[in-house]
């Protein structure tokens, strides 16, 4: 049995990706892929997984150093990322959007996930700088 989706996924090797595209007779809207962060299952740091992770593990739910298992946590949820209350993998957390803002700007922009990063991380420190902080840039 066939599962039937209304998802294709092409790749292009173009630098604008086109409205529309035309396989056979089916028109089909496009719209740029971006995928979740990658976030390690061991440690819940960005940018690795748990095959290659180094660091100490954590509990997903509260956050608590070499902690293996989350589905016996009692503890209140606590996200050692922004130091809130809900689980360290939250899409609703800070530091997940702006890595995804980081995938979104490396793919729209067709740059690296370093100068991606680098970028969005300055924007968002501008944003969040007092007023009198802030550097003052030549017109």
């Amino acid at each position: 049995m066939r599962n039937s989706t209304n998802v294709v996924l092409l790749t292009l090797f173009a630098s604008a990706l086109p409205d529309r595209v035309n396989i056979g007779p089916i028109n089909l809207r496009m719209r740029c892929f971006v995928s979740r962060p990658l976030q390690c299952f061991s440690c819940y740091s960005y940018g690795h997984g748990k095959c290659s992770c180094k660091e100490a593990s954590r509990c997903g739910n509260c956050s608590a150093l070499n902690s293996y298992s989350e589905e016996h946590c009692n503890a209140a949820a606590y996200c050692f990322h922004c130091r809130d209350a809900h689980q360290v993998r939250a899409r609703q957390c800070p530091r997940y959007r702006l890595e995804q803002d980081i995938l979104q700007l490396a793919n729209s922009q067709f740059i690296s996930l370093g100068s991606a990063r680098r970028t969005v991380l300055v924007r968002h420190l501008m944003l969040h700088w007092p007023l009198s902080l802030q550097p003052s840039l030549p017109v």
